[in-house]
């Protein structure tokens, strides 16, 4: 079995080095103007208090269509996690519980 060099893994096309180069430069882009805007535009009230609400319905649209398909371990996963937050206040804390409470349940079959 041949295995490629390392000169050889590390070779990459113009293409493909256009392609990541044009990306990091749109998302650049797309950062650079949002902190432009916001100095120079004042948001409305309304404005403020979407943008304020924002992150929990974006969570919630991740969160809920996966525990509607999933079984007991999402949903323990997810009980585990929404637990670790209450009790301690730490995202690692309650990220990791949510993730040994899923995967020990699926080890266990169920």
């Amino acid at each position: 079995m041949n295995f490629p060099t390392l000169a050889d893994m590390l070779r990459v096309d113009s293409a493909t080095l256009i392609a990541f180069l044009a990306m990091g430069a749109a998302s650049f882009a797309v950062r650079a103007g949002g902190i432009l805007m916001v100095r120079f535009l004042r948001p409305t009230p309304f404005l403020d208090a979407f943008l304020h609400h924002l992150p929990g319905a974006m969570f919630a649209a991740l969160v809920v269509p996966a525990l509607l398909k999933g079984g007991p371990p999402e949903w323990a996963g997810a009980a585990a996690a929404y637990l670790g937050m209450r009790l301690t206040g730490q995202l690692a804390v309650a990220l990791g519980l949510a993730v040994a409470a899923t995967v020990s349940l699926k080890l266990l079959g169920l």
